[in-house]
């Protein structure tokens, strides 16, 4: 798993020196790969101690594991790229993601869900839903999509329990849903499944379970291009997961 998926993944258990160290990791990524733990102690303003400690908050045995760590994931530079080998790229990167991660838990939860609640942020990432959403109907699972806001914080005042799930899936996992919504569900102890790019996120850092995928922006415009092909990708290889999972025989589907 990469570095940044660590800090995503244990994000609640980092304090404000930790969160400092991280952010400077991911902005100096390069840097980092070369320098030794006193070196990124006095970068970083901290101490040997901290550093050793924030890679143990990372579930990483130390700073050795955390160097090997950094210098294994592939940092993808999108200049370098063709515009073809930038799709193809991001969807290796995904499946590269995807199988890093332990998604055990979140597929046991998916299983024993009494009711499973879909939510996308966006019309492009609501079309991927409706589409894991049909291809999960003949395993016996049945999501109920919301399509708004609105119809998520009304779900949220009614009957939704810690024995169900909220799966959301977002692009850049900060805009929505409101802080305030993500902070009730916490309250309430629902498990959430986030699906987002790449990044250190404030949804992802609210989640139960994390599942990401790496769509790199398309063109230098003001608004904002993804390709939807990696959330569908990345979908898919949950749902065939959950077939694994379930050792379904592909005939009876």
């Amino acid at each position: 798993m990469s570095i940044e998926a660590l800090i995503n993944e244990h994000y609640d258990y980092l304090n404000e020196n930790d969160q400092h160290i991280s952010q400077y990791i991911i902005k100096h990524e390069e840097e980092c790969k070369r320098l030794s733990i006193t070196q990124l102690a006095e970068a970083t303003l901290t101490s040997k101690s901290s550093i050793l400690r924030f890679t143990q908050k990372l579930g990483l045995s130390g700073y050795s594991e955390f160097k090997y760590a950094l210098k294994q994931q592939h940092t993808y530079r999108k200049e370098e790229s063709s515009f073809v080998a930038m799709q193809q790229e991001d969807l290796l990167q995904t499946a590269k993601l995807f199988n890093q991660q332990n998604i055990i838990p979140a597929l046991q939860t998916f299983d024993q869900a009494k009711s499973i609640y879909c939510y996308g942020t966006g019309w492009g990432q609501r079309d991927v839903l409706q589409s894991f959403i049909r291809s999960v109907i003949p395993l016996q699972r049945f999501p109920i999509h919301l399509q708004s806001q609105k119809e998520l914080s009304l779900v949220l005042n009614g009957s939704i329990t810690e024995k169900d799930l909220m799966i959301i899936l977002s692009l850049s996992g900060e805009n929505k849903p409101q802080e305030n919504v993500l902070n009730r569900m916490k309250l309430k102890n629902i498990p959430i499944l986030s699906i987002t790019n790449m990044s250190r996120n404030r949804l992802a850092s609210k989640a139960t379970y994390n599942l990401y995928y790496q769509s790199t922006e398309i063109g230098q415009s003001s608004d904002e291009i993804f390709s939807m092909m990696p959330l569908f990708q990345i979908m898919d290889l949950f749902y065939r997961a959950y077939v694994d999972y379930k050792q379904i025989d592909l005939e009876q589907l």
